[in-house]
């Protein structure tokens, strides 16, 4: 049973991508839509920065003008970039371990594929809980069906019966009287 991966989380959800020269005014009325939404901000094939509902509404209340400014006047630049195939184990811990504005999962060639979210890493948090308690089960069984195994073959048994039960209970089983009707 292999371990999930940061790329089968929900990644292509819950952000937009806009060019770096996008004013703040155009991505508001997107935002006013689906406020807990990342923007992502691009440059070629690079995510430079990252702007949310509420870094707008900062930089608002500080008197931007938000129809002229350009995101990238006012995008936060902390990105970390996670690979796809990482185990969510292995991610969980690198995203945990830093302080990013923003996570961005990208491919073996380094393109983008998808935003990390912070809803994202808890439902990874689960999905990997959940996980590993699965994995500790199927090991727990397979080794108790190997044990199994072994001691039926010392004895003459086979796993069959293991697996099934074996027919003995029911040739030992007592036959349960009937009752009888007084009508």
């Amino acid at each position: 049973m292999e371990e999930p991966t940061v790329a089968d989380m929900s990644i292509t959800d819950e952000h937009i991508v806009v060019a770096t020269k996008t004013k703040v005014s155009d991505i508001c009325q997107e935002l006013s839509k689906n406020p807990e939404h990342a923007i992502l901000v691009k440059k070629g094939r690079d995510i430079l920065g990252v702007v949310t509902a509420r870094d707008i509404f900062a930089k608002m209340a500080e008197g931007l003008n938000a129809t002229k400014v350009k995101v990238d006047k006012i995008m936060r630049t902390n990105i970390l970039a996670v690979q796809g195939n990482t185990p969510l184990s292995k991610g969980l811990d690198i995203m945990s371990s830093n302080t990013p504005d923003a996570i961005i999962v990208i491919d073996g060639n380094g393109d983008f594929m998808g935003y990390f979210s912070v809803r994202d890493y808890r439902e990874a948090t689960r999905r990997l809980e959940a996980h590993l308690l699965m994995a500790a089960r199927l090991s727990r069984s397979r080794r108790a069906i190997t044990e199994k195994k072994i001691e039926e073959e010392n004895s003459g048994g086979d796993l069959l019966d293991l697996l099934l039960g074996s027919n003995d209970d029911e040739e030992t089983e007592t036959e349960v009287p009937s009752m009888i009707s007084l009508d």
